[in-house]
């Protein structure tokens, strides 16, 4: 029995611990929403009343960025941490 626990504890402790790191960071893909694109206005049929435009909600656009680069980090992923001596 305490040699079963001697070979069992370690394997799970291995497998705990593996499970906690080593895969590479993998960043989200642009969700739906990120790629959509302004549509056209909505038109109004004859007979009814029009929209009202100061009622209308307008959507700023996105702050300019630059591209990251390819091998850059997930903005997800904490920046790193040294402490100078």
């Amino acid at each position: 029995m305490m040699k079963l626990q001697k070979m069992v504890v370690p394997v799970m402790a291995a497998l705990l611990l593996g499970a906690c790191g080593g895969a590479a960071s993998v960043c989200e893909k642009p969700k739906l929403y990120q790629q959509s694109q302004l549509g056209k206005r909505i038109e109004v049929p004859e007979g009814l009343s029009p929209l009202q435009p100061d009622r209308e909600m307008s959507i700023p656009d996105a702050s300019p960025r630059d591209p990251r680069p390819a091998g850059a980090p997930c903005l997800e992923m904490p920046p790193t941490f040294s402490v100078g001596e």
